[in-house]
């Protein structure tokens, strides 16, 4: 996991002051996070917990021992979680379909599972329902890295849920593509409001964060188009590890002939107070006119150690389809609050990564891996805790 970053009150300063003069052809010019005079109190209600209220599954072990991804919602009231695997197949994630846990004891959830390999990190996926079928969006056709990690996602892959099968990144039931420059794609899909949208990495400046919006259905109407990626050969050869890259041709809809709703754009760090610390981005989702941004990291990836004092730390800021920030950087107070966790059941040793955010009928839902559910037992367990926002 990367370090936090502090940002100086002097740089944090002058990042807020030239967001008007970074922007490129693509996207539109960075906003001014709402001026003054705006009220952004946060209205999620993430600095306060009630466990009756706000624990909505907890202590879930997937197909592996690792953290989640992200995390979905089934309109039966099942979960649908990804992972990337443990040990050697870095180059494998795991989907995995789960009942609600709300006991305080494991449940083990290793047996609705389909797995798709080399397609990339999937630090953030949606769920689609289709009648009876289930879809998987997700960053397609990534390359591998020297320690066997999958990133660099060229397309956006949609795949149909087969339990037990494995599905490489060739093997998608339809492809999107936004265009040749940009890479790290990760979906996210709001149903009730018909949109989609895609978060790329900014072909010429590393410090933004963008996303763009479409209709939903107009995109999976898109005209079809051959497009040519370049990625490593792993699911060609056979070998996770290999490093050797090809270009392919890929049949995909074509969203660059669409209209986008919105282009979102703005800065990695910088949009907390001043001096404030960033941490790990951990996801985002976007409802209505809205983008709910996710970052957080555990105290054992901050500090190396389970052993301290340390606590674990989360926050969350939405922004509008501007870029302006509507609602400020707020942290969830309770991930740092290594008392109410133990009370809970999830962990001994306060050890919270943020994993994943989802807007779902009303409520805004984040999930987090734990470790330490005991003194002595230090594996990954998933959670999700839920906070209305029917109120906003």
């Amino acid at each position: 996991m990367r370090k936090a970053i502090k940002t100086p009150l002097y740089l944090a300063m002058l990042c807020l002051m030239s967001m008007t003069s970074c922007s490129d052809s693509d996207t539109p010019a960075p906003s001014d996070n709402g001026g003054e005079g705006k009220d952004t109190k946060s209205t999620t209600g993430i600095t306060t917990f009630d466990a009756n209220k706000n624990v909505y599954s907890r202590n879930t072990a997937l197909l592996a021992d690792n953290v989640m991804q992200g995390f979905d919602f089934d309109s039966d009231g099942s979960i649908w979680y990804v992972q990337t695997a443990d040990g050697g197949n870095k180059h494998q994630v795991n989907l995995v379909n789960a009942p609600r846990n709300s006991a305080t004891t494991i449940l083990t959830a290793n047996t609705e599972i389909m797995r798709l390999q080399y397609f990339g990190h999937a630090t953030n996926t949606a769920i689609e329902e289709v009648g009876n079928e289930r879809y998987l969006w997700i960053g397609a056709y990534a390359s591998a890295r020297a320690d066997g990690s999958y990133w660099g996602d060229k397309v956006i892959g949609r795949v149909k849920y087969q339990k037990g099968k494995t599905i490489k990144t060739n093997e998608c039931d339809e492809y999107y593509y936004i265009g040749s420059k940009f890479t790290e794609l990760h979906p996210s899909i709001d149903r009730e409001n018909n949109l989609l949208t895609i978060n790329y990495n900014d072909p010429d400046n590393a410090q933004f964060r963008c996303f763009v919006v479409y209709r939903l259905s107009d995109a999976k109407a898109a005209t079809m188009t051959n497009i040519t990626v370049t990625s490593t050969d792993g699911f060609e050869t056979g070998n996770p590890a290999s490093t050797n890259t090809k270009s392919y041709t890929v049949y995909c809809r074509d969203l660059t002939s669409l209209t986008p709703v919105a282009q979102v754009k703005f800065r990695k760090t910088g949009y907390g107070a001043p001096g404030a610390t960033y941490y790990d981005w951990q996801g985002y989702d976007v409802y209505r006119d809205k983008l709910y941004y996710f970052e957080g990291q555990s105290n054992y990836n901050l500090v190396g150690s389970f052993f301290t004092d340390d606590v674990s730390q989360s926050y969350v800021t939405v922004f509008d389809f501007k870029g302006d920030i509507v609602e400020e950087r707020t942290k969830v107070e309770f991930i740092s609050n290594r008392a109410i966790l133990a009370n809970i059941g999830v962990t001994q040793l306060g050890a919270m990564e943020a994993e994943g955010i989802k807007v779902y009928k009303g409520n805004l839902y984040l999930g987090y891996t734990s470790r330490g559910i005991t003194q002595e037992n230090t594996k990954h367990y998933q959670n999700i805790f839920k906070f209305d926002i029917s109120h906003r």
